[in-house]
């Protein structure tokens, strides 16, 4: 069992530990909180059945913990309990940042580097792309209304496709943009 558990630290460990960060924005909590995750698997060895995927269980306890370690940290550092619109405050806040779906804040970090990268576009790649994934037009169709190839709209999607692919890597969103869109085990 303890073999279980080192092979799905080996796997997961620097991923779960990016996605703690993401939350948290500090190195040394994400790393203690993809630790205690890790812990109280080792903890609940005997209970866990490790034939099962774990993927999205590892990653729903580190979300967990994150939102649990936003929160004490907001009540510690910046919140005092001496009025009811400071408990209302506290409430506000958690509802706009903690308890949004799993990847929220995750989605919106893609979608701003990818708003970024596809306004950097040239002219000509930014209109193709933009026909072709924001308004789903087939790459006939592009080529038609463009009066272009189909082959230069097959050419300028893919170098799109590609500098986004380096654009993410870049800003360290990569592997979350395949993360998200791949679904969990």
């Amino acid at each position: 069992m303890s073999n279980n558990i080192e092979n799905l630290f080996t796997q997961y460990y620097q991923i779960l530990r990016a996605y703690a960060l993401r939350y948290v924005q500090n190195q040394d909590a994400a790393e203690d909180i993809v630790q205690d995750v890790f812990f109280e698997l080792w903890l609940r060895r005997n209970e866990i059945d490790f034939d099962l995927p774990m993927k999205a269980y590892l990653f729903k306890s580190v979300l967990n913990k994150s939102r649990n370690y936003i929160y004490d940290k907001r009540v510690k550092d910046k919140i005092s309990f001496d009025s009811d619109n400071d408990i209302q405050f506290i409430d506000d806040y958690l509802q706009s940042f903690v308890v949004y779906q799993e990847d929220s804040l995750l989605l919106k970090d893609l979608d701003r580097e990818i708003k970024t990268y596809v306004e950097s576009l040239p002219e000509q790649c930014h209109r193709i792309f933009i026909m072709s994934r924001s308004l789903n037009l087939k790459n006939k169709d592009i080529a038609l209304r463009l009066g272009i190839s189909i082959k230069t709209v097959e050419k300028q999607i893919t170098k799109a496709l590609s500098g986004l692919r380096s654009h993410l890597k870049k800003n360290g969103l990569l592997s979350f943009f395949f993360l998200l869109f791949s679904g969990f085990e």
